[in-house]
Order: structure tokens, then sequence, then C-alpha cells
């Protein structure tokens, strides 16, 4: 057994460990934060999921009018009635816990015991 190599292979475990509990982390969050995401046609909500970059922790919102709907219009609520200013600051004030244990359980999942998922 070569020690270089090992530690190697446990560097390497780390980084895919980390960047799978990234993208987890992204996708969780994004569904969360479109959870009080305007809706009127949908293409604000939709764009996220095209436009947003998980394993950065990217989460875009893509339209023209997205900057504007996110801080400055009331939002109407008739097709989503949890729809808000800020909804990605709300979202982060309701869930951030939740976000955590989710990123931290699917590191040690991964990394530790080398198995999938752990949502």
């Amino acid at each position: 057994m070569n020690v270089q190599n090992e530690m190697l292979k446990i560097g390497l475990r780390l980084a895919a460990s980390a960047a799978e509990a990234q993208v987890t982390l992204s996708m969780v969050a994004l569904e969360d934060c479109n959870k009080f995401c305007k809706v009127d046609t949908g293409e604000l909500r939709d764009s996220s999921i095209r436009a947003s970059n998980f394993l950065r922790g990217r989460l875009v919102w893509a339209t023209k009018y997205a900057r504007h709907a996110y801080y400055l219009n009331e939002p109407e609520r008739s097709k989503n009635p949890l729809a808000s200013r800020l909804w990605a600051h709300k979202a982060a004030a309701l869930y951030k816990e939740k976000w955590f244990r989710t990123a931290r359980d699917r590191f040690l999942g991964r990394a530790v015991f080398g198995y999938g998922r752990v949502i």
C-alpha cells in the first residue's frame, strides 16, 4: 500500500463528496426559493432551473424583469399564494438550517461511508 496513492484517493473522494453536496444543496435551495417566487406565466421560476449553476452554488433567475420582480414589485398571489419579494432571502430565513443539514449529511454520507443520497 502506497501512502501517496491512498492520500490521493482520499483527496479525490473528498472533492467528489464536496461537489455532490454542493449540487444537492443548490437543488434543494432552489426548490425552496421557488416556493416563494412570483408566478404569472412560470417563466421566472423556470428560468432559474435553466440559468442556475448548481455545481458552483449559483442560483439565478434570468428574465428581463427578474431584478425588478425580486426587489421592487409586490407579487400577485393568485397563482402562488406564497409569492413574495426577496423570495430567496425569505427561503433562506426559513430553511437555512435544513440546507445546512442537507449539505452536511450529503457530504459526510458520501465522503465517510461512500453511499448515495442521504436526504
